[in-house]
């Protein structure tokens, strides 16, 4: 799940390091960490908290828009 996530601009970002692929990369990764803590939560038997945090992937993304996620 992680790696699906942040795989692509991590890819990019090794391919050509400038500021902006790496800034890219860094915000993909911590976008990723989101479902995957979602997953974890819920096989610890915390389905609606994990429920709660896939939610907020999308809440995420659009915040790190207008924030820097870094």
């Amino acid at each position: 799940m992680y790696a699906y996530g942040g795989a692509a601009a991590q890819l990019a970002a090794a391919r050509n390091p400038a500021a902006p692929q790496v800034r890219r990369a860094v915000a993909a990764g911590i976008h990723a960490l989101i479902p995957l803590q979602a997953a974890l939560t819920a096989t610890a038997g915390r389905g609606a908290a994990g429920a709660a945090l896939a939610c907020a992937l999308p809440w995420a993304r659009r915040l790190g828009r207008k924030v820097s996620p870094t």
